[in-house]
């Protein structure tokens, strides 16, 4: 099966979420030659869907689509239509509807391990392949890279709890330790130290990354631990996150369990899961006192950049 197009919401999404999608979109587009496509808005629209026509609002070319969830396939459930699950959070009970939803699809690409072998050993009768997530080239990083590091931490994003209680009580004990965190304030997510500076609104992807790339270390979770395994359904895959981190040169003091997911992002290799506070004094310490090794850091990314992923959908799909 050859692509022809990528189906984009680009013109219509706008949510900071989806920024990353839109990088691997570009990234693929120019790889494979592929054509951007604009999601249609007949798709969802309700008379269309009450009257099952959707899938004639969606183009009949060979055509990748980045799917957030398994949620909100109405007319995309179609031969030519090659479907990438980013987060599958479904339980035992939603897997008929699953098997459903995706019946036409020649494969369906599944991003985490985890998820994958949880299909594949509940005998999933639809033609999945795994097909890890990626960061993009634009962030490639060499053994030359460098970034001036301005903040002990930086918080970016949702937090682990746990986490948190255990950077809570390393701030009472390192008086000196300075961390930025963000404050919603009118719909902007505006980033102050723990000294009391503004630092300012991060308003773009650009701005981000710019702050990422300031701290020494990051605190890192899979989404469901601690609080977050309903809306997970106990899934723990690897996010985007990791490999951002990395890119921008930080340390990782992470939180995960051992499954098929973590071990094939290896992240025993940068920090053992943190199960204690005496553990993650320890290790918050030792990373202020170091750099990272830019060396290693490099050569893992190598097997982690989006041009790999095309390429590696590339073979699957020659043979479809």
């Amino acid at each position: 099966m050859k692509l022809e197009a990528i189906i984009t919401q680009r013109k219509t999404e706008k949510s900071s979420s989806y920024d990353l999608v839109y990088e691997w979109e570009d990234v693929l587009s120019s790889e494979l030659g592929l054509k951007m496509i604009d999601e249609s808005g007949l798709r969802q629209n309700r008379w269309v869907r009450r009257f099952r026509v959707s899938s004639l609002a969606t183009t009949n070319k060979n055509a990748f689509v980045f799917k957030m969830g398994p949620f909100g396939h109405s007319g995309l459930n179609k031969p030519n239509i090659v479907p990438y699950i980013i987060d599958f959070y479904l339980d035992e009970n939603q897997l008929d509807w699953f098997y459903k939803t995706y019946n036409k699809h020649k494969v369906v690409f599944i991003s985490s391990k985890e998820a994958y072998d949880y299909l594949c050993e509940h005998h999933c009768p639809l033609p999945i392949a795994h097909l890890p997530l990626s960061i993009s080239d634009k962030y490639h990083i060499d053994v030359t890279s460098q970034y001036e590091k301005k903040y002990d931490l930086v918080l970016m994003g949702r937090q682990n709890p746990v986490l948190m209680d255990f950077l809570e009580e390393y701030v009472k004990n390192h008086p000196d330790f300075l961390y930025a965190y963000r404050v919603e304030e009118n719909g902007h997510y505006y980033y102050h130290t723990s000294k009391g500076m503004l630092i300012g609104d991060i308003i773009n992807r650009d701005d981000y990354i710019a702050l990422m790339r300031q701290a020494r270390v990051c605190l890192y979770a899979t989404p469901g631990l601690d609080g977050g395994e309903e809306r997970t359904k106990g899934f723990n895959q690897v996010t985007p996150r990791f490999l951002e981190y990395l890119s921008c040169l930080c340390h990782v003091l992470a939180r995960y369990p051992a499954n098929s997911d973590t071990d094939y992002f290896e992240i025993n290799k940068f920090c053992e899961s943190v199960e204690s506070y005496e553990q993650f004094e320890k290790v918050m310490d030792d990373y202020l006192c170091k750099k990272v090794d830019v060396g290693f850091y490099s050569n893992y990314l190598q097997h982690h950049y989006t041009s790999l992923f095309a390429n590696d959908m590339t073979k699957i799909l020659k043979d479809i």
